[in-house]
């Protein structure tokens, strides 16, 4: 019969596991450390208590989205041949990105799907860009749901119609795999996303370094015109020296459950406010709800909120009126969130 091992033994077998993750002896010959010209400073006690995992080795795949992921979840202190793939990766020669600007006049670019029959839209007609998330019109084998994107959402033809890759792990996975196939144009697709790798705070360093490493060739290679900022805690901002002068920069604002995150966060547009050149533009995808400062430079909102609670029957605030129909709530979701988004905007 089992039985529940006690605290003690718990946090014997927990410090016995820091121990084993602290093992740094690779790291003072690993080239990505930054004192061998790398830019992982490697990790600590301190670190390793925020790390999900706690113990890296290569047959953990908690960070990484499963055991299908193409990068691994663990660092450059697991055993040489994965070290080798992480190198591989990491130092793939990424030239200076820097795609053409979008000509797009609506600064709110709203999440559309499943309101087809509503006819939304047309009702708008000040808006002349929407999005769509990968994961509501293509498969996990990158199939489109249809030839013509925009006849398959009730967009009129003369919008321009973006592909969000904002989606679940496997999603990300599967735009990596298929890297130049996924032909966005022929699909009635003006502009999309490059894959949005996750780099979570508490993943391994080097997983991050990754993850960052690949949105930005996946953006190269897909001839995206966008590419992703994402520092986290970990990442200085010379790793994305890249993409310092494309001027379609996208932010991701979701999931920021934590005050930690929302900080983390707020550093980080600070940072790209300073950083990128004046001319560059970003798109707040998200929205702008954790952000309290004012940008120097222009920006967008890519929103769903007025999507998501409309679709439920709900107000911007989660009040449900039952006297006003589906479609009702969804305009007034809109019209709340378009008068947002031009009443914060000073340029």
């Amino acid at each position: 019969m089992k039985t529940k091992r006690n605290s003690d033994e718990l946090t014997i077998a927990r410090e016995f596991s820091l121990l084993n993750c602290l093992d740094l002896t690779p790291c003072p010959t690993c080239s990505w450390l930054d004192r061998n010209g790398g830019y992982c400073n490697g990790c600590d006690s301190a670190y390793q208590q925020k790390c999900i995992k706690q113990v890296c080795n290569f047959n953990c795949f908690t960070c990484s989205g499963g055991k299908h992921a193409n990068t691994f979840g663990c660092c450059g202190r697991s055993p040489a041949l994965w070290r080798e793939r992480w190198e591989e990766l990491l130092t793939y020669p990424m030239t200076d990105y820097v795609p053409e600007p979008l000509q797009i006049k609506c600064r709110l670019i709203p999440i559309i799907h499943s309101v087809r029959e509503h006819r939304i839209p047309e009702q708008f007609p000040q808006i002349d860009a929407w999005a769509v998330p990968i994961h509501k019109v293509a498969n996990r084998k990158g199939e489109f749901r249809s030839d013509d994107l925009k006849d398959y959402l009730g967009l009129p033809p003369d919008k321009k119609l973006i592909l969000s890759t904002s989606a679940p792990d496997d999603y990300q996975e599967m735009l990596w795999e298929r890297g130049p196939k996924m032909d966005y144009q022929r699909h009635g697709i003006d502009y999309w996303f490059p894959a949005h790798f996750s780099i979570y705070d508490d993943d391994s360093k080097l997983y991050q370094f990754a993850n960052a490493k690949r949105q930005q060739l996946h953006a190269a290679w897909t001839k995206s015109q966008f590419v992703w900022f994402r520092l986290g805690e970990c990442i200085p901002i010379e790793f994305l020296i890249p993409i310092l002068n494309a001027p379609n920069v996208l932010i991701s604002t979701g999931q920021m459950f934590s005050k930690r995150n929302r900080n983390i966060l707020t550093k980080e547009v600070q940072v790209a406010d300073n950083w990128f050149p004046a001319e560059t533009v970003f798109f707040f995808v998200g929205g702008r709800g954790h952000l309290s400062f004012s940008f120097s430079h222009k920006h967008y909102e890519i929103n769903s909120t007025w999507l998501i609670r409309g679709l439920k029957g709900y107000n911007l605030v989660g009040i449900q009126d039952m006297n006003l129909g589906k479609d009702q709530v969804l305009i007034n979701n809109l019209k709340e969130v378009l008068q947002d988004v031009y009443s914060t905007i000073s340029d």
